[in-house]
């Protein structure tokens, strides 16, 4: 078993570490490594097979390439500073709200929808800071957003009330608004400097083609019945009407820009991106480390934030981790209380909102061109505030 344990935590070194230069060869690498430790390389050869052919993963690869491109037409067409002029909320609001505001349709990959808009109002900011504000924001709504998948699985595996978790997790919520203001949101210095007086038109046009996508697939998700392992198709569709939005908005003469913005952007290599990542999802899942995380004797507060913390990084989720603790947890203390649900909660997400594994971790990183190390050592110091806080309230309250 140790050797499986070897494995798996040299390939997180080799996927951290290598991010720093190449993040998708790192996650390449570092899935090839976790499979040479845990499984057969037929078995290996299988998982890459999968991968290929997954009707599914290839819906969300190819959606995944079409997002840049939009965003890159966008900035050709002067969308994006049509919303950067017209949106007047000023700087540190504006970059705060923005990938909240689009994260409230939590479509996959999304975070590249926000990510031109926060460039470019945070120019001046090196990468990976905007890389911070873009998935910080983003995802901290998940504490109280009621139709997040996230708590509603876990709420459901703890045996608890998707509204009064929400309830009790407001103030945690407003705390993690407040950290990410010290902690992000104050290195944007200045004002945001307009041009022209404000025209609410104009604002409309590039505003629809950022919302329609999540939109469109929320609707489609939650009003239409289709087999999870065809979901993605969803986001395609979504994607896609997004796109053709983008293009029927570009002015007649101005439709050349279409090709530069798909060379400025590279989407291609957004696409082999996620393929990696879905490699080493595919290998971790066939690995065998979750059921030897699952069956750690670790109590309490090392079970609900020592595990959480450890099964978010390594798996880039939060319905799975929580779907692991929450069962042996209530096993052993016989129910699940607000308290320790929090700090498995915030203990998951902390793991999930660095690692390299989450994709909106690595598209946002090949986005802004954003350094692995410094975006760590720039997000540890909230997580470990975060978790901290969560903790000693379990252990004073739970």
């Amino acid at each position: 078993m140790w050797i499986n344990w070897f494995g798996f935590l040299l390939a997180m070194v080799v996927i951290v570490l290598g991010a720093k230069y190449h993040l998708t060869l790192a996650l390449f690498f570092g899935s090839i490594i976790l499979g040479i430790f845990t499984l057969t390389p037929i078995e290996i050869l299988n998982q890459l097979y999968i991968t290929i052919t997954t009707p599914n993963t290839i819906f969300l690869i190819l959606a995944l390439g079409i997002i840049p491109l939009i965003g890159g037409i966008l900035q050709e067409s002067g969308g994006l500073e049509d919303i950067i002029e017209n949106l007047r909320i000023g700087k540190r609001p504006f970059l705060g709200s923005t990938p909240a505001f689009i994260g409230l349709l939590p479509i996959p990959g999304g975070a590249l929808f926000s990510a031109p808009v926060i460039d470019k109002a945070g120019s001046g900011l090196p990468g990976y800071i905007k890389t911070g504000i873009n998935v910080w924001f983003r995802h901290i709504i998940y504490f109280i957003y009621p139709i997040s998948y996230a708590i509603i699985v876990a709420a459901d595996h703890a045996n608890l009330s998707v509204f009064n978790i929400i309830i009790f997790q407001t103030p945690f919520f407003i705390f993690t608004i407040i950290l990410g203001y010290f902690f992000l949101l104050k290195k944007a210095d200045g004002e945001m400097i307009y041009d022209s007086e404000i025209d609410i038109p104009s604002l409309i046009p590039p505003m629809l083609v950022l919302l329609a996508a999540p939109v469109i697939w929320a609707g489609l998700s939650y009003g239409v019945g289709i087999s999870e392992h065809l979901e993605n198709i969803f986001v395609l569709i979504a994607v896609s009407i997004s796109l053709i939005l983008a293009i029927y908005f570009i002015d007649k003469g101005k439709k050349s820009l279409i090709k530069r913005a798909a060379y400025e952007m590279k989407p291609w290599n957004f696409m082999i991106l996620v393929f990696t990542l879905y490699f080493f999802i595919n290998i971790f899942h066939s690995s065998g480390i979750e059921g030897m995380i699952s069956e750690l004797a670790v109590p309490g507060v090392g079970l609900l934030v020592g595990i959480g913390f450890l099964l978010g990084f390594g798996t880039g989720r939060i319905m799975v981790p929580a779907s692991i603790i929450a069962p042996i947890y209530i096993a052993s203390e016989g129910s699940f209380s607000l308290w320790a649900f929090q700090a498995m909660y915030v203990a998951i997400f902390a793991g999930y909102i660095v690692t390299p594994v989450h994709p909106c971790i690595s598209i946002s990183l090949e986005y802004f061109d954003g350094d692995m190390n410094k975006f760590l050592k720039l997000m540890l110091p909230m997580l470990a505030i975060s978790i901290g806080v969560a903790s000693i309230l379990f252990l004073l309250f739970g």
